[in-house]
């Protein structure tokens, strides 16, 4: 009875996060940032954690598995629906490339560190090169969130050098979502097809793909099928997303990236339904501030097989400082090779510091496929060739320790990032106006 009230209070809670407004809290500004994305149910999450008040347990949270994957689809959907193609055909090459190349620095440059760490503590195998995967797809995410905070400040307002680090920014989360969706694909050992064992990881990548493509196809009819009003289209969407999340994880596929592919399918079809943008761009938040809280409690800020908290945390921060100059350097070595539409400062790469939700949504997509896998393993049909298909060379309590240090370090680097990034950002538009003084003066007129 008392976790059902805990969890009644927790839908409150979410329902009323999702309209809150704290863009003009007096707070600083990484502060104030971390209301304005919703990080603060992060906190929120490990207070109601085992390590707090102890309302969202293990087994809770096993049960919340479902509305998990949902939220997931729901999310890689409303990314999905931004990607329009056809706004991208006549933009400079600088902004086709320079996500991508921003992208992959950040991913480089903490793969190898990360494989060497996770390969000396736990051990070789596929779990472990697949957790270094996802440690680096996490690393090449950068949100827009403080450029956009930034862009309602008047000075900055009118900025070109923040109108291409947004862009970056949104666009460079495509490269880490198909990097997240390699890797889960990778862990799989055995074939879709019993009869053609090759080409394992390509065809579990093409059978998210035919997911994807079914997810989009009935979304994009829902909105002709109910014509009377949105309550069709409401119900079927939910039912739809439901079905293809719970199946994606079923197969120990993502359902962050079915959602993904359903939603750029979507966004190119011809006469792309505005009633669907808008039902899933308002359904989202509710959607966010749960994940945020489920990630917050699934957080284990503990020693985790024999690392210490304390070295955790200055393994994070070390590989953190590392992501930031890849990035830093991709972007000084793509500004310089692409005719990048004006001459940005040579770091301007930190001003893509921060990491964002969609970090956090791919932890917590891999924490889910790692404890589904567990739950597998350990049940009756273990034999089958499903839990066959996902083993790896690791032990169940490897992996499951394995992923709760990648949740941790990953969550952490989220959060010091988005608190740290609005001053990064302040000290590199600061260079680019003295680079650039006439923008400034552009600006005052």
């Amino acid at each position: 009875m008392l976790k059902l009230l805990a969890l009644s209070a927790l839908l409150v809670l979410v329902l009323v996060g999702a309209r809150r407004r704290p863009e003009s809290l007096p707070l600083p500004p990484g502060l104030r940032l971390l209301f304005v994305t919703g990080s603060e149910f992060l906190f929120v999450g490990v207070l109601l954690s085992p390590l707090a008040l102890g309302v969202l347990d293990d087994a809770t949270l096993d049960a919340l598995s479902p509305f998990t994957a949902v939220g997931l689809g729901f999310v890689g959907l409303h990314y999905g629906l931004q990607l329009e193609a056809k706004l991208l055909r006549w933009v400079p090459l600088f902004y086709n490339v320079a996500p991508i190349a921003q992208a992959l620095g950040g991913a480089l440059a903490v793969l190898l560190p990360s494989y060497a760490l996770f390969v000396f503590h736990f051990g070789a195998g596929t779990e472990t090169l697949v957790a270094s995967l996802v440690f680096a797809a996490a690393a090449a995410c950068s949100t827009p969130a403080p450029l956009d905070l930034l862009a309602r400040d008047k000075r900055f307002a009118g900025s070109p050098l923040l109108l291409m680090l947004r862009h970056l920014a949104e666009m460079g989360e495509l490269p880490a979502l198909l990097l997240y969706g390699f890797a889960i694909c990778y862990r799989h050992q055995e074939p879709v097809v019993a009869a053609w064992p090759h080409a394992i990881t390509l065809q579990w990548l093409l059978l998210s793909v035919l997911l994807g493509a079914a997810f989009g196809l009935i979304l994009e009819i829902l909105p002709h099928v109910g014509k009377e009003g949105t309550g069709r289209m409401v119900v079927g969407g939910l039912g739809a997303t439901f079905f293809f999340t719970g199946f994606a994880r079923a197969l120990m596929v993502s359902p962050l990236f079915v959602g993904v592919l359903a939603g750029i399918l979507v966004a190119n079809l011809p006469g792309s339904s505005t009633r669907l943008r808008r039902f899933v761009s308002r359904t989202e938040t509710p959607f966010w501030m749960f994940l945020l809280l489920v990630a917050g409690a699934s957080w284990r800020i503990e020693e985790i097989a024999g690392l210490p908290a304390t070295l955790l945390i200055a393994l994070a921060f070390a590989l953190m400082f590392v992501r930031l100059f890849g990035k830093a350097a991709a972007g000084w070595i793509i500004a310089r090779t692409t005719h990048a539409p004006r001459n940005p400062p040579p770091g301007f790469g930190f001003g893509l510091v921060a990491q964002g939700g969609i970090a956090v949504a791919l932890v917590l997509d891999y924490q889910g496929a790692t404890s589904f896998l567990a739950s597998s393993s350990l049940s009756a049909g273990a034999t089958s060739a499903l839990s066959a298909s996902a083993s790896s060379s690791l032990s169940t309590s490897a992996s499951s320790s394995l992923a709760a240090a990648v949740v941790t370090m990953i969550l952490l680097s989220v959060i010091v990032t988005e608190t740290c990034a609005p001053w990064v950002i302040l000290r590199v538009l600061r260079q680019d106006a003295a680079l650039h003084p006439e923008d400034a003066r552009g600006a005052s007129s």
